[in-house]
Order: structure tokens, then C-alpha cells, then sequence
């Protein structure tokens, strides 16, 4: 099976039955990865309630093989032309796993990711603290679970 970066995690995903479970706790979100080029992915974010035009969050993703196991992706938000957070990618076990590489501070907050994806299920977390309090500021704190979203074309 090919373990490609880019053909595992280009696609919809959906946290529908996640949402359902607990909708106070987990809103419906879609996520759409996209293929622009050669190392190059458009990802949008989005409500259910919205269309994917309102979209929340749109990065251009450039991402970079450091070898068969490990991606560099370094993502520009869309909507402000703003860098946000180098993650590194590792792949094991039908998964690739990714967190932020190195310290990741946006709007005085330092910002933690999770995010895992096995070209059907994809899995994330995203936490911002106060830098100079330590205090949660948004996200999901850790503990409380990932969203988990499911391929759904």
C-alpha cells in the first residue's frame, strides 16, 4: 500500500458520528484537503451550518519529504498571509502523526497539535495557552479528547 503523505490525507473528512454522540461537547466540522501541486495542499476548515466558502480556517500547505517516514509541512493561512505552525510528520504503523516541530507561538499564545491520519480516519487536537499565564485560552485541552473525523469522499 503506498503510504504517500499527500494521497493519504487529500480528501472530506466529517466528525458527523462524533457529533451526534455529544453534540453539546462536539460540534459537526468538515475538513477538506486538497492538491494544488507538487507539495502543495489546500486545507479548509468548516462549520456544518456553514458552507465550505465560510470556512474558519484556509491554509496553503507546503510540505517537504525529509525521507519515506518524516514530512516538513509549513502551512500560510489564507485569510491573514500569515505563517502559523511548522508540524513534522512521522509515519508508523498505517498512521501519520503530527505535532508542532518547534516552539509555535500565534497572537501571544503558544500553540499545541495533534493531528493523525490513516487515508480514512483523520484525528486532531489543537490547544493555544497564554503565554505569559500558562493559562487555556482555546481549543481542546488535552485530556478531553481528539475530534475524530471519518473519510467521506
Amino acid at each position: 500500500m503506498d503510504h504517500s503523505f499527500d494521497k493519504m490525507i487529500v480528501g472530506h473528512y466529517l466528525n458527523r458520528m462524533q457529533a451526534f454522540t455529544e453534540p453539546s461537547r462536539w460540534p459537526q466540522i468538515n475538513v477538506r484537503y486538497t492538491k494544488l501541486e507538487d507539495n502543495l495542499l489546500d486545507l479548509k476548515q468548516w462549520y456544518e451550518y456553514q458552507t465550505e466558502d465560510e470556512s474558519y480556517r484556509h491554509y496553503h500547505i507546503k510540505y517537504e519529504y525529509i525521507d519515506d517516514k518524516t514530512v516538513i509541512t509549513d502551512p500560510v493561512n489564507q485569510d491573514t498571509g500569515e505563517s502559523s505552525c511548522i508540524l513534522q510528520w512521522s509515519y508508523s504503523d498505517g498512521w501519520w502523526t503530527g505535532t508542532v516541530r518547534d516552539e509555535c507561538i500565534i497572537r501571544n499564545n503558544r500553540v499545541l497539535s495533534f493531528i493523525q491520519f490513516n487515508g480514512k480516519e483523520y484525528r486532531s487536537l489543537d490547544t493555544g495557552y497564554d503565554v505569559d499565564t500558562g493559562d487555556f485560552v482555546w481549543g481542546t485541552e488535552p485530556g478531553e479528547g481528539l475530534f475524530e473525523f471519518e473519510l467521506v469522499e
